[in-house]
């Protein structure tokens, strides 16, 4: 069995020569690991891939539905890809080839022990939320850990084999050429990068509140949270005339509000504050993912309402809905002044505040408008015309 080293890039992929593979392994975007480097990183991806003599690796082949008497000594080659370093995660592409095999997976890395804890939980909160429903999610097929050893110390990586979401890409608020207006930016690698038109954003951002929606336990309050565009959390695959959104990661699956005890815990104040608070959290990106906050123009509060509503609708269908018919909270909704539904922020700033400083004071700066903008959604907003 062959394998090759190869760095992704957007102009294709660049292989990796002894002098480049000698350089720091890098924990994060600005930090250098003090004694790994991209030879040890590259290696702990390989043992992984073996791991067990490569049989996990085989079941989850067999399991994308490749010939079911599949063995190691059948893959001839794996090319692995470095596709990037982020500030928790590390992303490998491993590409299996063999006789009558190709297929492709993406390998989620940890090195710290913050971030191993974090990628320990996800994968537990992944696995919970791909059993309510696989079809907005990556499928994940196993973890393990690799110790790796070189003439300076050891280290241990955290590694996850999941699904590589194939034509699925990261997209970024960025400052749009000729104007003084920032759009949502496609990093298209394959096809080339472009900015996505109002509509095509506006479709993407509905059925981003729509997966979240549908994660939603209106029993026990649970949800994905925190997510944030700024992290890439949402990757979309372009289609003629559709668009297929999928959520890649899940940091907490909880209350985003904590009620005091069971008795005072009221399922229609729960899913306000997740309707406030999706409407909100949807407007935050970074401006090409690494830059200041940025905000996202009114449409993306049409887009949340229409996409919590359809899928508050597909859970009405499944009898899931605790706090009365889905036309009733949308009456609820309506009900309110911009005022009240600025008041009702309140109790969410704190953790918002907790969270990021600097996209608080963006919330703060942005809120009395954005008030105003989801009254305003609300009250133009038919169940008629907004749930399929």
């Amino acid at each position: 069995m062959h394998f090759q080293f190869l760095l992704s890039g957007p102009h294709g992929d660049l292989e990796l020569y002894p002098e480049a593979l000698d350089q720091p392994f890098l924990i994060s975007p600005q930090e250098q690991h003090p004694f790994l480097t991209l030879t040890d990183y590259f290696g702990a991806l390989q043992e992984f891939i073996m791991l067990n003599e490569g049989n996990p690796l085989c079941a989850a082949l067999k399991k994308l539905g490749w010939f079911a008497n599949l063995k190691p000594v059948d893959i001839s080659e794996v090319i692995i890809r470095s596709e990037k370093h982020g500030a928790y995660y590390h992303i490998a592409s491993a590409e299996i080839i063999g006789p009558g095999v190709k297929s492709k997976f993406a390998v989620t890395t940890a090195v710290s022990e913050s971030a191993k804890r974090s990628l320990q939980a996800e994968y537990g909160i992944l696995q919970k939320l791909f059993q309510i429903g696989p079809d907005y999610l990556p499928e994940l097929f196993y973890r393990g850990a690799v110790t790796w050893q070189n003439d300076t110390g050891a280290a241990e990586f955290l590694m996850v084999l999941g699904e590589w979401l194939d034509s699925h890409h990261e997209w970024h608020v960025s400052d749009a050429p000729g104007s003084d207006r920032q759009k949502i930016k496609l990093w298209d690698y394959d096809n080339g990068c472009r900015f996505l038109s109002e509509a095509e954003s506006y479709e993407m951002l509905r059925q981003v509140a729509y997966i979240l929606t549908c994660y939603y336990d209106q029993d026990s309050f649970c949800q994905i949270y925190p997510w944030h565009h700024g992290a890439g959390d949402f990757v979309v695959k372009p289609e003629p005339g559709a668009f297929s959104v999928k959520l890649i990661t899940a940091r907490q699956y909880e209350p985003l509000v904590h009620f005091d005890c069971k008795e005072t815990a009221d399922p229609l104040v729960a899913a306000i504050h997740f309707l406030l608070n999706l409407c909100l959290r949807i407007r935050l990106d970074r401006l090409d993912g690494v830059g200041k906050p940025c905000w996202l123009d009114n449409f993306a509060v049409h887009a949340a309402v229409e996409g919590f509503f359809a899928g508050l609708g597909a859970a009405s269908a499944t009898k899931r809905v605790l706090f009365g018919s889905v036309a009733d909270f949308l009456e609820i909704m309506q009900s309110f002044e911009a005022q009240e539904i600025s008041d009702m922020y309140e109790s969410l700033l704190q953790i918002y505040a907790d969270e990021d400083q600097d996209d608080f004071g963006l919330i703060q700066e942005r809120l009395p408008d954005h008030a105003a903008q989801l009254h305003d959604a609300l009250q133009s907003f038919s169940l008629k015309k907004g749930v399929s």
